[in-house]
């Protein structure tokens, strides 16, 4: 066999893994953070790691300028397993050229996409770069225009997960909402739309972290599904959350048998109670992945598994009201399970949308009109609680019968009304409580009789709006059976390109 000449296949693969110099990788790990390959070392099984597009590099240079190129363009691509399944993944590199998108960077980057979306795998994406590569001008805008096409293209299709492990500024930071799930270190890197320098004023120090850190997305805008303490934690939650996803919206859930009885009987649950003790009771092991938890947190959302299978929960704090944010939250949730083929369960239990004048101009009306679009467009088994208050326009949102739940149970002390018991009662007995000589006493007695009547679950029950009232303890077992039925249904829809309303 001839000796390969000009041309020494082992020199070029060390050249194209090689990072930036020490001084770049020191100043990475000064900041607790990991280096490209470290990070893709850490998330995939051992040595399962393949490199695709390892000698990709941009050509042009111009004289007197800044490098604008380097052997593998700021970023690794490749494939590998977690926990024996496929995944794609990209992880962009801080200490080569900033991690700035260039051309041949995005170009690596669309690549890999264009995989996934053929081969039906999920995506991960590392992100650690300082934003658009200067030397390269409308090249540089180009290939951010092409990952997010792309990104866009195979939304709903393989789920994309992102760790922000450094920067996202500039047009990076949309990486973070073209993804499905977003997670960040605390105190690590941000997400902003400009850098960080541009928010301040003359002679006021400027704050990174305030602006667009880890807390800032997790509690205020939502942007960040997952707040964790490190690197290492965000890893290592994101192969948590994996477990619970479909590779592609072709397959089924994942399905892990926890050894948890079906038949398991919970707490039956009076008064008050706590709803993620509830959500833990009920579903198998007391396991359950909390999505967004930082953000509005009146309303849950995440992952469970039900006898085995994967299913997503939305569930109400005690006697919360819907607001904005919540109804988002929920809405996004929602479509993502039904894109997924992932059911939905939820736990009814809100007095209504929230009062509230600025609220309801700006926001309120559409965002709730976003979660109750979202149940009725999922075509997912639907199964609903109500274990609480289903007051109002409330009751429509979460998921009742006429939004296409297919069943729904409801706890005995479960109330539904158009309108809060007392209100109601002041309404339907005015003359009643008019004519009493002690009007508080009769209006509480009032509002007794109107809830054991006509907002009783016994009532829904009889016009066929609830399928079966049923005690707290059989909560577990009712679900597990109609889920059991419901995973094989079938639903005719009227074709459509597109959702209409944004």
């Amino acid at each position: 066999m001839s000796e390969l000449t000009g041309f020494d296949l082992l020199a070029q693969k060390r050249q194209s893994a090689v990072a930036g110099n020490q001084q770049l990788v020191d100043a990475q790990h000064a900041q607790s953070k990991l280096t490209a390959r470290e990070r893709i070392g850490k998330l995939l099984d051992s040595e399962s790691f393949v490199e695709m597009h390892a000698f990709v590099q941009h050509s042009n240079a111009v004289a007197g300028m800044k490098e604008v190129s380097a052997p593998g363009e700021g970023v690794v691509t490749g494939y590998g397993t977690i926990d024996g399944r496929g995944v794609y993944v990209v992880s962009q590199d801080y200490t080569v050229l900033g991690g700035s998108m260039g051309a041949m960077h995005a170009r690596k980057i669309t690549k890999l996409l264009d995989m996934a979306g053929k081969t039906g795998l999920p995506v991960i994406l590392l992100l650690d770069s300082m934003g658009a590569r200067l030397g390269e001008g409308a090249g540089a805008l180009e290939g951010f225009g092409s990952v997010f096409a792309k990104m866009s293209e195979l939304s709903g299709v393989v789920p994309i997960l992102t760790v922000v492990c450094g920067q996202c500024a500039g047009s990076a930071a949309f990486f973070a909402p073209l993804s499905d799930f977003v997670f960040m270190a605390d105190g690590v890197g941000g997400i902003y739309t400009a850098a960080p320098g541009a928010f301040g004023q003359s002679g006021k120090e400027v704050k990174p972290e305030a602006i667009g850190g880890a807390s800032v997305h997790f509690e205020k805008t939502g942007l960040v599904h997952f707040k964790c303490a490190s690197e290492d934690e965000a890893l290592g939650a994101l192969r948590r959350l994996l477990s619970y996803l479909p590779d592609n919206n072709l397959v089924d859930v994942p399905f892990i048998d926890g050894g948890d009885d079906l038949n398991r009987m919970i707490e039956n649950y009076s008064g008050s109670w706590d709803v993620y003790s509830v959500i833990t009771a009920i579903f198998d092991n007391g396991l359950f992945f909390e999505s967004q938890a930082g953000y509005a947190p009146d309303i849950k959302t995440g992952f469970a598994r039900l006898g085995g299978r994967s299913v997503g929960v939305v569930a109400n704090a005690p006697g919360s009201f819907l607001n904005a944010a919540s109804c988002i939250k929920a809405a996004g949730f929602v479509n993502f399970c039904d894109a997924f083929g992932i059911p939905v369960i939820t736990l009814a239990d809100t007095a209504g949308f929230v009062k509230d004048i600025a609220q309801e101009q700006c926001c309120l009306i559409p965002s709730g009109a976003k979660l109750i679009q979202a149940y009725a467009s999922a075509t997912v088994p639907k199964l609903t609680v109500i274990t609480g208050q289903a007051i109002g326009s409330g009751y429509i949102a979460m998921g009742p019968k006429a939004l296409g739940a297919d069943m729904v149970y409801a706890w005995p002390e479960a109330v539904v009304s158009c309108l809060p018991a007392d209100a109601s009662a002041v309404i339907l007995m005015e003359d009643y409580i008019a004519q009493s000589d002690e009007p508080v006493e009769a209006r509480k007695e009032a509002a007794e009789k109107y809830a054991k009547t006509f907002a009783s679950p016994w009532e829904a029950a009889r016009m066929g709006y609830i399928d079966e009232v049923i005690y707290p303890s059989e909560t577990r077992q009712r679900l597990a059976g109609a889920l059991e039925l419901a995973v094989g249904k079938r639903e005719n829809r009227l074709p459509r390109k597109h959702v209409s309303r944004p």
